[in-house]
């Protein structure tokens, strides 16, 4: 379910961070695109699919609350993972009640995230799977 043909976005303005997180999806045979700001990632996913989305919370321009607001709206079956260095349980709630598949602490364990990954990634097709497909009549 998961692996070469699956594609993240990854949105981070730490360069560091952004460099960690795609080695470590290539490790697991994931391809991925990283972008360093809200705005750009919006760009990309209204060009090209992508299986989820891991943003930062503090991202430039558009930040990553809006950005899982925004993709809650237009692609509610798209997995956000959200990661932020201070995680409060109001934040995590608003985040979860928005539609975020998970919240993770910063800095990230990529283990941890890995693993998050291939859980809502297989749920999302599963549900998908699950789901009829309405006939005319």
């Amino acid at each position: 379910m998961i692996g070469e043909s699956t594609c993240v976005l990854v949105v981070d303005n730490e360069a560091t961070v952004r460099h960690l997180i795609i080695e470590h999806l290539e490790r697991h045979s994931i391809a991925s695109v990283a972008v360093e700001d809200g705005l750009q990632a919006l760009r990309l996913l209204h060009e090209r699919p992508f299986d989820a989305v891991i943003t930062d919370l503090s991202v430039p321009y558009f930040d990553g609350f809006d950005l899982l607001c925004q993709c809650h709206l237009v692609w509610p079956q798209l997995p956000v993972i959200l990661m932020s260095v201070s995680l409060a349980d109001e934040i995590v709630q608003l985040a979860m009640m928005e539609g975020a598949a998970a919240c993770l602490p910063k800095p990230v364990n990529t283990g941890k995230l890995i693993d998050v990954l291939r859980e809502v990634i297989i749920h999302t097709v599963s549900s998908m799977e699950a789901t009829p497909i309405p006939r005319s009549p």
